[in-house]
């Protein structure tokens, strides 16, 4: 039997990084640069003086000089000659000792991402043949419902469906752009085995009980009326079981799995009968696995990240916030499952000494306790900002004006050494403590936070700020720029502290368990909504597995 899953199709625009380690020259223009800083901090280096020092063309002395000022090694100041100095950042990778190294960002064919329209489950297009509405022929197979009426995906959603090289890291993404609405993904079900062919692997743990009962129910329809079958299917009304006319003497129109969109079938023509129902009008089912299409591996969508600590229960939680605002240099996210202004006034100290030190501190929630609204949250740590530098504070302070519906309990902040590090699990942050102990995984490396901040960036646009999201995108795309550079250089993360971590967004969720199981831990929190503009899950986690999870087998 064969049951459809009406699917949308979206494009993604993005760019990819790599890093390229500086060449010899560029090496050393940088040293010949810092050195003359130490000696005539007043006067830097010239484009002049470093031809005759190397003694090359000018030509390859203004490659380099480009390459070194892109990378925000050191500036160049206005005079009767352009002079070159040394920045903080080039003063700090010259004390480091590490290899200097920039950043190549180029852009990247578009990616077509298949979102099913009952479940919400993301895939490559290559992993989803579709078929038109004309092919799939409703008025023969049945569908699975039609949920998720949205046509909106945020970047976190797609992040780790984008294609890459080995070497490359996806540095920006575009907002997915709507492409078509109207295509389906057939199924074969065998109602004996329990089992769906050409779904795709990842979709089964969300959509296979969905599609069986459709099956089930279609299968009893038939039993009862051996002799009938549906006619074919009216706009706006369901179709009626008519006795079944004689088998078609002419061969069934069997389209390709991405044939063009509107193309009428043959047995939708004035005067023509009623095609049987048959498995052979989409062929490549044969050839399925019954397990799914496309890959299986966690190893592909999981990256490498430092796993600082487990956190459990109410001081643990507590202390780690404390710590975060006392020792944050620029950046604080805040997202709680719920708020009120009770709990958020516990916070309100810390939160208006990091913001006197210049600290952005954003706050947003899924929804609010009773008693408390969104507009009192507002006026709660605008009066906060207010009180920790005037107007200044007010603009660091930034409170979501709305729910973002999500479960999420995640705390963003950059450490003492200016890095990224996140805290992912379900501890109501600025809410009441939920029935069940607090668990949540405090986590950093480059690669992983910059997914992080593209999710706070989605969540951002949940609540209908799309400015605070393009900030965090922008903390994304620099994550991803250290990432590249780190590669380049040869950096690597401690090994005992080194977990292999990746991060659930959203309706994800349907497709991996929580808490443990086996070698993988999932943390975080979610909340499923039944109806509204969030219907489906929204929430965030992090499966965390040890790199040894890799070698050993499975059963």
């Amino acid at each position: 039997m064969i049951v459809l899953v009406p699917v949308s199709m979206f494009s993604v625009n993005f760019s990819v990084a790599r890093g390229r380690p500086y060449s010899r020259l560029e090496r050393r223009v940088l040293e010949v640069i810092a050195a003359h800083a130490g000696v005539a901090p007043h006067q830097g280096a010239t484009l002049t003086s470093l031809c005759d020092t190397f003694r090359v063309h000018e030509r390859l002395m203004v490659e380099a000089v480009v390459t070194l000022v892109g990378a925000g090694w050191f500036a160049v100041t206005s005079g009767r000659e352009a002079t070159f100095v040394l920045t903080d950042e080039g003063q700090q990778a010259c004390s480091s000792g590490k290899d200097p190294a920039s950043v190549v960002v180029a852009p990247a064919p578009p990616c077509t991402v298949v979102c099913d329209r009952t479940a919400g489950q993301l895939a490559r297009r290559g992993e989803v043949p579709t078929v038109s509405k004309q092919e799939a022929r409703l008025d023969l197979n049945p569908s699975t419902p039609l949920r998720i009426r949205g046509s909106a995906l945020d970047e976190s959603q797609v992040q780790k469906l984008l294609p890459r090289a080995s070497d490359e890291w996806v540095r920006s993404i575009g907002r997915p752009r709507l492409v078509t609405t109207g295509r389906y993904l057939p199924v074969r079900v065998d109602l004996a085995d329990q089992a769906i062919t050409g779904l795709p692997r990842g979709w089964h743990q969300a959509l296979s009980a969905e599609i069986l009962a459709v099956a089930q129910a279609r299968q009893e329809e038939l039993d009862a009326a051996p002799n009938l079958q549906p006619a074919p299917q009216t706009a706006g009304k369901e179709s009626p079981l008519v006795l079944a006319p004689p088998p078609a003497t002419g061969q069934a129109h069997r389209p390709t799995p991405l044939s063009i969109a509107g193309r009428r079938s043959p047995a939708s023509a004035v005067g023509a009968s009623t095609l049987p129902q048959t498995d052979a009008t989409f062929p490549w089912l044969n050839e399925a696995d019954p397990l799914g299409n496309g890959g299986d591996g966690f190893s592909e969508q999981s990256i490498k990240a430092t796993l600082f600590s487990e956190v459990s229960g109410e001081d643990s939680h507590q202390l780690l916030i404390t710590e975060a605002l006392a020792t944050a240099a620029k950046h604080v996210l805040i997202a709680s499952p719920t708020v009120n202004a009770e709990s958020l006034s516990k916070l309100g100290n810390a939160i208006q000494a990091a913001v006197s030190r210049g600290v952005r501190v954003d706050v947003l929630y899924g929804d609010t306790d009773e008693g408390t609204t969104p507009q009192a949250v507002v006026d709660l740590l605008n009066r906060i900002g207010y009180h920790a530098a005037q107007r200044v504070g007010r603009d660091l302070v930034k409170p979501a004006k709305e729910p973002t519906g999500s479960g999420a309990g995640l705390l963003i902040f950059d450490g003492k050494d200016g890095a990224l590090e996140a805290v992912i699990g379900d501890y109501a942050w600025a809410g009441s403590p939920g029935s069940l102990q607090a668990r949540s995984v405090h986590v950093g490396g480059t690669e992983f936070m910059a997914q992080v901040a593209r999710a706070a960036a989605g969540l951002w646009m949940w609540s209908g700020d799309p400015d605070s999201a393009d900030r965090w995108r922008r903390v994304a795309d620099r994550c991803q720029d250290n990432t590249a550079v780190s590669a380049a250089r040869g950096d690597h993360l401690k090994d005992q502290d080194q977990v292999l971590a990746e991060l659930i967004v959203d309706d994800e969720h349907a497709q991996v368990p929580q808490g443990s199981e086996g070698n993988a831990l999932r943390i975080g929190g979610a909340c499923r909504h039944e109806n509204g503009s969030a219907v489906g899950i929204r929430g965030i986690s992090a499966v965390i597995r040890r790199p040894e999870a890799l070698a050993m087998p499975r059963e």
